[in-house]
């Protein structure tokens, strides 16, 4: 009975361990886990910049009414235990939308230099259509992931009819850009002030006149 005990417990240890593993098999799983963090971005990045921007661009969204996370996957080492989803961007999406369902259940959004990867509720006919003209291959580069991961997350945006604050969007085509308005109220001051003067050339002429004919 002790063996068999023994037996029992060693299974369960090995099975929690496994379940364990399998919860935690990737860097992106532990840094997605917090509500308020929006990106994952890929290891060997120099600095901060990068995510700093693709954050703002994730929150915008998000705050926008579409909740979204991002994954900007560079090498395999980013896939930590399961690197085998190399280059499986839509695979790789379900699996870590598999890791962070207790805790996530919004749209996921995947980066890889092969392509697009996206789990959650945003449909998936809709996105593949937003995310066309957008690809990660002409740029495999952290710097280049990111700036199709921040078109990406514009576009599924722009496709979710969602508006973006905080950012320089354009008006109407009708509008005039700034410096032709300010150069624009320049002319107009310029003239408004020549008006000024020929009237005040004017008066000043009319006054030498009128004194001229009462000394003669």
């Amino acid at each position: 009975m002790s063996v068999l005990r023994a037996a029992v417990l060693a299974l369960l240890l090995a099975s929690t361990l496994t379940a364990t593993a399998l919860a935690d098999g990737d860097p992106a799983s532990d840094v997605l886990i917090p509500p308020d963090i929006r990106v994952y971005m890929t290891n060997g990045v120099a600095g901060p910049e990068l995510e700093k921007k693709l954050a703002g661009t994730a929150q915008q969204v998000s705050d926008a009414g579409l909740p979204i996370k991002v994954a900007v996957i560079g090498n395999k080492t980013d896939l930590g235990a399961v690197p085998q989803l190399w280059g499986k961007p839509q695979t790789y999406a379900k699996f870590l939308g598999a890791e962070l369902r207790f805790v996530y259940k919004d749209t996921l959004l995947i980066v890889m230099p092969q392509g697009f990867g996206i789990n959650g509720p945003f449909p998936q006919a809709k996105a593949i259509a937003a995310l066309h003209g957008i690809d990660p291959r002409k740029d495999p580069t952290p710097e280049g992931l990111t700036a199709a991961a921040d078109k990406a997350l514009r576009a599924l945006a722009a496709a979710d009819g969602r508006t973006l604050g905080g950012g320089s969007g354009g008006g109407g085509g009708g509008g005039l850009p700034l410096p032709l308005i300010a150069a624009g109220v320049m002319v107009v001051a310029g003239i408004g002030g020549g008006v000024l003067v020929l009237r005040g050339d004017r008066k000043s002429r009319t006054g030498k006149a009128q004194k001229q004919r009462q000394k003669l």
